[in-house]
């Protein structure tokens, strides 16, 4: 049986049945982000989200019935399987010139020809997105994603990848125009993040030139 010191007053009396006490160690509490009170979860980047009610409380209309499609395989053929809408989302990593302004243009003219709803961002380094419409629609995009059909002079794609892939949607979608996401941030927040990325871009090439030195000078040792 193995005794515990403990001083009244300022030690809790143990429980060996009960998860061990972590002191000073324990984590702190999880709270999350209040915007005029609602509370903001780690979801993905959707713009709708990003609209606060005007008070704390927010007045929500009861939902409308929907007629929810049917999603059995024997129900569609090549006649009405463009009547089955669905919807993703995707991300595209890559270099695109003229901060993203061309490669958004080339990927909303495809996305719109589709007549695809939903909304675009693209920025010099990345592309978000997420587009509803018909199968056959979404299918002809997801293609041109993924064989990279973007012009030299907009840029590379290096890789895609898509998510939340889903068919059988009910309609009306959520969205009703194709919309693209601009950057509205106040100069001093985009100076501070201009000035982030030039200086992790200096310390890559510093530790790129560092790399080559030591290789060199090993080099020399190897062959003096």
């Amino acid at each position: 049986v193995t005794q515990v010191k403990r001083l009244l007053s300022l030690t809790r009396k143990p429980n060996t049945q009960w998860r061990p006490e972590k002191g000073l160690l324990k984590d702190p509490k999880a709270f999350p982000i209040m915007r005029k009170g609602a509370p903001q979860f780690n979801t993905s980047y959707d713009p709708e989200s990003l609209k606060t009610p005007s008070a704390f409380r927010k007045f929500s209309p009861p939902e409308k019935p929907r007629l929810h499609p049917h999603r059995e395989a024997e129900m569609y053929n090549e006649e009405n399987f463009h009547t089955l809408l669905g919807k993703f989302q995707f991300e595209v990593k890559g270099q695109f010139a003229q901060k993203g302004e061309l490669a958004e243009k080339e990927v909303h003219d495809t996305a719109f020809a589709l007549h695809l709803v939903g909304w675009l961002k693209v920025r010099s380094t990345f592309m978000l997105g997420h587009v509803q419409g018909d199968t056959f629609a979404l299918s002809y995009f997801r293609r041109w994603l993924e064989e990279k059909h973007i012009s030299p002079e907009a840029g590379t794609m290096e890789w895609v990848r898509l998510w939340e892939i889903n068919t059988g949607l009910p309609p009306p979608l959520r969205y009703q125009h194709l919309l693209c996401v601009k950057d509205r941030r106040k100069y001093k927040n985009r100076k501070v993040h201009i000035l982030t990325t030039l200086e992790r871009t200096q310390i890559n090439r510093f530790e790129h030139e560092a790399a080559l030195r030591q290789q060199t000078e090993q080099d020399m040792s190897f062959g003096g």
